[in-house]
């Protein structure tokens, strides 16, 4: 699924081609800018005799001088990192997405199958109480009791078959398909990784290493300090070269041009403005990795703990909470049966086997996208 979600996501597409499109641009950034070929013609009133005309061609080239163009294309390769960042960042939150849609159609499709199964035990309790009354060794109540059960586990079956059909369109849509496309059933979920490799201490610091976000956001403060070493070489001008021909025709010899001009730093206050402008952008970006950075750690501690009190919670369903449930299960329905035990504890205990498989998927769930949060903000598989 993430294979797929990968090739057929039109973001990743877009952001793709848009990387091409900004290392193409380092090429013009560090290009010459086009020359300028003028035509002039020039006609002279002369004393006596006819107008004389004379033809001028010229030749024109602006020149950035003191390492400007070096500069631009230091700056539009620091725009295709950050751009390479974004994209990298853009697929692992993708992937997170797969990852959380994919846990929330295993436990939506498995929450049904759990409800089911208490739907059936229910058709059979459902039974016995007839049978009981129909014996004369049960009430009518309790087969009402019995019936109202069964109506309100009826009504979850459809509330919990929404909920998958939701999961369904999520996933598929993740998949670029159509909401309605049939899925495989989910066979199983991730399995969770060792406590030992969510020490938040060695996750940030693999983050500060590999995290596709603070590697945009490290490009972006190299691409302002280019900007404003650049916006600093605004006070020298380039220089413009350029060579012309004079054609007098039959009135006189060819004759010959040169000229070189310079743009004069007149505008002192926008000059000063720029600069400003260009440290401002500088220093905001180096305070939005900072950002970055201190919210990613924020972000990977709250996962990690929560990650971890979720399979300290399913250990603990697992191992204690649903055996026990079960056991209680099957002694109450087998007493039910035989009039020792009373409606109402089995319908308990029915209730209370289901809450504690519906619990036990719930917390499966968190801890999946817990993880999957932490491999968004680590950029990376655990």
């Amino acid at each position: 699924m993430l294979s797929a979600a990968r090739q057929l996501s039109p973001d990743l597409a877009a952001r793709a081609l848009d990387t091409a499109a900004a290392r193409a641009h380092v090429e013009i950034a560090g290009s010459l800018p086009d020359p300028t070929v003028r035509v002039m013609s020039d006609e002279i009133d002369m004393p006596t005799g006819p107008r004389r005309n004379k033809m001028i061609y010229s030749f024109e080239q602006e020149i950035p001088l003191w390492g400007r163009r070096d500069l631009r294309r230091q700056g539009a390769r620091a725009e295709v990192d950050q751009m390479t960042a974004q994209s990298q960042a853009a697929d692992v939150e993708l992937v997170e997405k797969v990852k959380v849609a994919f846990a929330r159609y295993y436990t939506a499709y498995q929450a049904v199958r759990r409800i089911s199964e208490q739907q059936r035990a229910m058709t059979s309790i459902t039974q016995v109480s007839r049978d009981r009354y129909a014996g004369g060794r049960g009430e009518q109540g309790e087969v009402i009791r019995a019936e109202v059960e069964a109506t309100r586990v009826a009504a979850e079956v459809l509330r919990l078959e929404a909920s998958l059909r939701s999961a369904r369109g999520q996933l598929n849509a993740l998949l670029n398909r159509r909401a309605d496309a049939a899925l495989a059933a989910p066979e199983r979920l991730r399995p969770l990784p060792d406590p030992r490799v969510l020490n938040v201490t060695l996750l940030a610091a693999r983050a500060r290493q590999v995290s596709p976000a603070l590697a945009a956001d490290a490009a972006a403060i190299s691409g302002a300090d280019v900007n404003r070493a650049l916006t600093d070489r605004n006070w020298y001008p380039d220089v413009t070269v350029g060579a012309g021909a004079i054609d007098r025709g039959s009135y006189g010899p060819t004759g010959y041009q040169a000229w070189i001009g310079m743009r004069v730093p007149l505008q002192w206050g926008l000059r000063d403005a720029q600069a400003r402008e260009a440290t401002a952008q500088a220093n905001a970006a180096r305070a939005r990795f900072g950002a970055r950075e201190q919210q990613i750690q924020g972000d990977l501690a709250d996962a990690a703990a929560g990650a971890e009190g979720s399979r300290q919670t399913i250990d603990l369903i697992r191992r204690r909470l649903l055996p026990q449930a079960e056991a209680l299960v099957r002694s109450g329905t087998a007493g039910y049966s035989q009039g020792k035990v009373d409606l109402a504890t089995v319908l308990r205990a029915q209730a209370d086997l289901v809450g504690y498989r519906l619990q036990l998927l719930s917390t499966e769930f968190d801890a999946q996208r817990q993880i999957a949060t932490i491999e968004r903000l680590i950029g990376g598989d655990l």
